[in-house]
């Protein structure tokens, strides 16, 4: 069980894109750090999404002290998704059962501040020339791999597409 957190993104289709994904591999909230008030799908980020916003719980929190008391309250491991010192390659991860998957502004990344605080720091390997991956893409890689082992996905019979039950409200003990 995975939520997607938004840190501080400003692209509509990078938004899109991600929500996108979201839901298509069964996530729980998709949380918007770092605004004053809740994102608004507009023209941009429906483009990509095509509504599917609407199939997952939105949060919108303005600080990063609201999102790690909010993590904690949900009983979230935050898993930051960056480059950098201290990340273990996101193949070799084992996610914990509740994981809050962050990325970062797209030009910005995460800060050193937010990337202190988390519990986990992950990467994607890359083996061509390219600095680094689009948010929406590295997110959408990071949602994959953190369900593609879990044991809650069912195959459905002669289809392509994996699907699980997902229900929101208070997490179960």
């Amino acid at each position: 069980m995975f939520c997607t957190v938004l840190h501080n993104l400003k692209s509509p289709t990078n938004v899109g894109m991600i929500v996108r994904s979201h839901v298509a591999f069964g996530g729980r909230e998709v949380v918007f750090v770092g605004y004053e008030l809740p994102w608004q799908f507009k023209k941009g980020s429906q483009a990509f999404s095509r509504r599917l916003e609407r199939l997952c719980e939105i949060v919108t929190l303005e600080t990063d002290d609201e999102f790690f008391a909010w993590a904690r309250q949900h009983r979230y491991q935050t898993t930051a998704l960056e480059i950098g010192e201290h990340a273990v390659p996101i193949t070799t991860f084992e996610p914990p059962s509740h994981t809050a998957l962050i990325v970062g502004n797209e030009a910005a990344g995460l800060s050193e501040a937010v990337l202190s605080r988390c519990d986990f720091r992950v990467f994607i390997p890359q083996f061509g020339r390219a600095e680094c991956l689009n948010v929406a893409v590295a997110c959408s890689i990071g949602m994959y791999e953190l369900t593609r082992n879990s044991p809650s996905m069912v195959r459905m019979r002669g289809g392509k597409f994996a699907v699980r039950e997902v229900k929101f409200g208070p997490i179960a003990e």
